[in-house]
């Protein structure tokens, strides 16, 4: 098993290879977007992202780790669709590494910790 995840690996190395922070929204009837935050501690976006800043610090990038561990991203469900949620609502995702969580509707307060320790550490100070 393991052998076959390697080859797999070796055949796909951009599947293996994502590395640090993304958030966004997408579906529904509002515009979507993507943040991402780079282990290079770079911040990127595409769409109709909040405005943000360009870089973070070590400290900051140490926090979303800290959070991710704290709200145990890896143990979250990689699809949520909450109840009573409108279908025009746009659904929210976070990737950390590989790992992309989907959320529809508000439903996941480990989910909505870190989406919002995201939009705050990535926030352009006003």
């Amino acid at each position: 098993m393991a052998l076959l995840a390697l080859i797999v690996a070796l055949a796909h190395p951009a599947a293996t290879a994502k590395t640090g922070f993304a958030y966004g929204r997408s579906g529904g009837n509002i515009m979507p977007f993507t943040v991402t935050v780079a282990t290079t501690r770079a911040v990127t976006a595409t769409g109709a992202a909040p405005a943000h800043v360009d870089t973070i610090t070590k400290e900051r990038l140490a926090e979303l780790n800290r959070v991710a561990f704290v709200v145990q991203f890896a143990t979250l469900p990689v699809s949520t669709l909450c109840k009573n949620t409108l279908p025009d609502i746009a659904g929210q995702f976070i990737r950390v590494g590989a790992r992309t969580v989907h959320v529809h509707g508000s439903c996941l307060p480990r989910f909505n910790r870190l989406w919002t320790a995201l939009n705050r550490v990535v926030a352009k100070p006003s």
